[in-house]
């Protein structure tokens, strides 16, 4: 049913997961130049920790709040009232979060130090650590500004049905990171310090650039860059009141990596940093495929909101999650087996040590990846409850998931150190996922869960297939991968053959959502006709 819809879901989906890919290939260029220069000393842990409140902040302001209010809203506006009214929201809304962004980076700046004092409290005895934090944090906060812009423009030219100039708008903080490392830092090699606040501001420069390059399409669209601030706009006003109630909704999987960061402050040098790469590295499949799919869905079933079918918003919700675990169980499998050459790969080079720095990020990068099925399953349901504009259901639960991960960290941090606080977060994320599916579906009633669990059962089959594999050639081409060229050889051959098995079993087994995928792929390049995904 609704097939329509569903090839228009995986085809915006696609598009933004192309150019996801290329930013997201260069935001681990990025870490791995990043990891080369710092390694985990304790230059990484304070612009790992001073760069976690502006980003944190960003993704409250803008992927957060903005996405769960804004584009409802605006695609309301842009279904009952007009592109003229739908526009006009957009610039007063644009104009209002520009006051509300300068004041809060401003407070950021003024107040950097006790905020630093605040949330890296295990460093208050290390002064090394403290000042260059809180050096880096009002160097970092202006990147704030800009990117809550950013991300309001995306949302804008999601709304509109745009989705690769957004995606691939985040690939310019990287560009603008490698670029200042390889320039600033090569022709101008001073202390340590001296560049890792370089580096700093290549991250005010990418964020401008992730806002200014959206602007020739914006303005194609109809809109204007205007600053026409209205508080009183009945839009805006409705955005205000559903954004409220999302702040702590959807940040909690920030919140979560902001207490881990914390509480590392406590561990030894260098968690703080393992703690972020691990996890960078675990959620690169959320950003390329997951994210892609709530993002191109999120406007679809804001229409079916918004014309009151709730037919079409639970069949495409439930179309949703089965392409999201389709692909977010397999890559669970996959990092985990493959944890340690794909760290050794990316960072083992330069200050990153095999002694040291592969085995604290081996350890966080499986653990936070044990829940990479429930991040991605967690941003598909509340994605269905913000079409609704139902912010605080997602609130509560949100709540009760950071107290659950604070008590689980406190328990598992000292005998088990970063493994501890990673596996946290992901036992407090599938507590989530499961209590979020279990609300909605005594909110909408049936949200075909039959199709969803027997989807999933066959590709965890098919995934058990791949792990097994990729465990037998891995170790099997342990002995011969010396170096670079060894490891990567041994991550690439049993890589593909695990990828291999993972499709033979999934076509024996007629997994729809994969056969969907690859139809439409096959038909892309003019081989037959995509195959229905729908098993509702």
């Amino acid at each position: 049913m609704h097939s329509t819809t569903k090839e228009k879901i995986a085809k915006s989906a696609g598009r933004i997961s192309a150019a996801t890919l290329v930013s997201r290939l260069l935001g681990i260029a990025r870490d791995s130049t990043f990891a080369a220069f710092f390694g985990t000393t304790y230059l990484a842990d304070a612009f790992n920790m001073a760069f976690l409140i502006p980003n944190f902040l960003r993704r409250i302001f803008g992927e957060g709040m903005l996405n769960a209010s804004y584009v409802p809203v605006y695609t309301h506006y842009l279904h009952k009232e007009g592109k003229e009214s739908a526009a006009d929201l957009a610039v007063k809304t644009l104009s209002v979060m520009a006051v509300i962004l300068t004041v809060v980076t401003v407070l950021g700046v003024v107040f950097a130090e006790p905020i630093v004092k605040a949330y890296a409290y295990g460093w208050r005895h290390d002064p090394k650590a403290f000042d260059l934090t809180v050096k880096l944090t009002r160097v970092l906060f202006p990147y704030l500004f800009f990117i809550g812009l950013e991300v309001l423009a995306a949302g804008t030219l999601n709304s509109l049905g745009y989705f690769a100039v957004p995606a691939f708008a985040p690939a310019f903080l990287n560009i603008a990171l490698i670029a200042t490392a390889f320039t600033f830092m090569q022709l101008g090699r001073g202390s340590g310090e001296s560049m890792i606040t370089l580096f700093s501001v290549g991250a005010i420069i990418g964020g401008a650039l992730q806002f200014l390059v959206q602007l020739p399409l914006l303005l194609k669209t109809g809109h204007k860059l205007m600053f026409k601030p209205d508080f009183k706009h009945a839009g805006v006003r409705w955005v205000a009141r559903l954004m409220v109630p999302s702040l702590f909704g959807f940040a909690v999987a920030q919140i979560n990596m902001l207490v881990d960061s914390f509480l590392a402050t406590f561990l030894p040098e260098g968690s703080v940093t393992a703690l972020r790469l691990g996890n960078r590295i675990a959620i690169q499949p959320l950003g390329i495929f997951a994210i892609a799919i709530t993002t191109a869905a999120l406007p679809t079933l804001s229409t079916h909101a918004a014309k009151d079918d709730r037919t079409k918003l639970v069949d495409d919700f439930a179309f949703s999650m089965r392409l999201i675990l389709a692909f977010l169980i397999p890559c669970t499998v996959g990092m985990i087996v493959l944890a340690k050459p794909i760290v050794r790969v990316l960072f083992e080079r330069g200050q990153f040590t095999a002694a040291r720095s592969t085995p604290l990020t081996v350890q966080a990068l499986v653990y936070y990846t044990v829940g990479l099925f429930a991040y991605g399953g967690v941003k598909a349901t509340v994605q269905a409850f913000y079409s609704l504009k139902d912010t605080m259901t997602p609130t509560k639960i949100a709540i009760a998931s950071v107290v659950l991960n604070v008590i689980l960290n406190l328990i598992l941090m000292g005998p088990f150190g970063v493994a501890g606080l990673a596996v946290a977060t992901s036992i407090a994320s599938i507590a989530t996922f499961i209590l979020l599916n279990m609300i909605l579906k005594r909110r909408l009633g049936d949200i075909h869960g039959r199709s969803i669990w027997s989807a999933s059962g066959k590709i965890m089959a098919a995934s058990a297939a791949m792990g097994i594999v990729m465990y037998a050639l891995a170790r099997a081409l342990a002995p011969g991968a010396h170096g670079l060229a060894g490891e990567l050889l041994q991550l690439c051959v049993a890589g593909a053959a695990g990828f291999g098995a993972f499709l033979a079993v999934a076509f024996a087994l007629k997994a729809g959502e994969v056969m969907f995928i690859l139809g439409i792929i096959s038909r892309k390049l003019g081989y037959g006709r995509a195959q229905s995904g729908d098993q509702g």
